[in-house]
């Protein structure tokens, strides 16, 4: 240790230098007449070296940080997350085994618009959201078509019983059915649930909803409504 010829506070030798610059910029200190020679070997001796990077190292630092940048990218846009048809497009065709037994295939519904959802049994946003679109259902099932189709995202595998249950203990009265093979998921892009499209008398898509919808029935008979008048 060494007392600082300013301050006087107890230093590191090999921490003086530093100290002076630090703490007193503006003073002029020559540091050779406050160290002994043997001081000032002990200091260097100590002082920390910058480690040498290497050519390979610098490499591999870059192929870090591309990396990085790329898992990045791919979080935030997700070019493998299908986009599904936008406003204005025809909703693609799909059939499908329904749980109360048969198959639907959408396209039986051409001359009615249709309430599309994209669901989970085990979605927490579709149970939620099972109460709203029983009371939507019940002002809108004399001019519109709903269909609900399990894509079976979270929780247990979901399975015609377990849905036709669903059905039943949500007192959701239309057609429930599963995307067993993932058709009709990849073809309209649904990535999370509940998605909820709504579709005109031709098949053509007027809006979509990705989660619950923001203004409730409001919002349901709004866009239901505009699919009628289409």
């Amino acid at each position: 240790m060494k007392k600082c010829p300013v301050c006087g506070v107890s230093v590191k030798v090999e921490n003086l230098e530093r100290h002076v610059g630090n703490q007193h910029p503006h003073e002029t200190v020559d540091l050779d007449r406050v160290l002994t020679a043997g001081e000032r070997r002990a200091a260097r001796g100590k002082s920390p070296t910058r480690p040498a990077v290497t050519t390979r190292g610098i490499a591999v630092i870059s192929t870090v940080v591309i990396v990085v940048a790329l898992l990045f990218a791919i979080a935030v846009l997700n070019p493998f997350r299908g986009t599904g048809p936008g406003v204005g497009q025809y909703a693609p065709e799909f059939t499908v085994p329904t749980s109360a037994g048969g198959e639907v295939t959408l396209s039986t519904y051409r001359g009615t618009p249709v309430l599309l959802e994209f669901m989970d049994v085990d979605c927490g946003a579709c149970q939620q959201e099972a109460g709203v679109l029983r009371y939507v259902h019940e002002n809108y099932s004399a001019s519109v078509e709903f269909l609900s189709v399990s894509v079976d995202f979270v929780g247990e595998a979901d399975t015609l019983d377990r849905i036709q249950a669903f059905r039943t203990s949500h007192g959701t009265p239309w057609t429930h059915a599963l995307d067993r093979d993932r058709v009709a998921r990849n073809a309209y892009g649904v990535y999370s649930t509940p998605t909820t499209f709504f579709l005109d008398r031709n098949g053509v898509v007027v809006h979509m909803i990705r989660g619950s919808a923001p203004g409730g029935v409001d919002a349901y008979g709004e866009w239901l409504d505009k699919a009628i008048r289409a």
